[in-house]
């Protein structure tokens, strides 16, 4: 059991940042009678699971379903709800991903393009590329 200081210190999250996942009832950290936190390796499992969904695109109201989810007893009701979250977020990130490739492809592409003072020769090609991701990130925000 760590008091809010060792645990932040610990996962390397902010105490603010803690504090404000509590009020989201996102971490239920023990009170102890004098008032303080007690937080317990539930806490910590609990706060690596609020991390790796927040940087994988979840909402803290996603993430707060996803919780009370887990709280509940296990239905096939609440099982298909989590299932359908998780099918739409691998969908973004797989969209996210192929974005990433074009751009890292388009970047280098655009680099070599600019190699010896050849921007301005090259500059309608660079501006059709950027255009491409342009375009791919529209269609991808549609899909969000």
């Amino acid at each position: 059991n760590m008091q809010i200081k060792a645990f932040s210190e610990k996962l390397q999250v902010s105490i603010d940042t803690i504090r404000f996942y509590e009020k989201q009832g996102l971490l239920q950290p023990i009170r102890l009678d004098n008032g303080y936190r007690h937080y317990d390796e539930s806490c910590e499992a609990q706060l690596k699971m609020v991390i790796v969904l927040k940087k994988l695109g979840f909402s803290i109201k996603e993430i707060a379903q996803l919780t009370q989810l887990q709280a509940q007893e296990i239905t096939e009701e609440c099982n298909e709800t989590t299932v359908a979250l998780f099918n739409e977020k691998s969908q973004q990130l797989t969209n996210y991903i192929t974005f990433y490739k074009n751009a890292v492809d388009t970047l280098q592409m655009i680099t070599q393009l600019m190699d010896n003072q050849q921007y301005e020769k090259n500059q309608p090609k660079i501006e059709h590329a950027i255009n491409q991701l342009f375009e791919q990130l529209k269609a991808g925000a549609r899909d969000e």
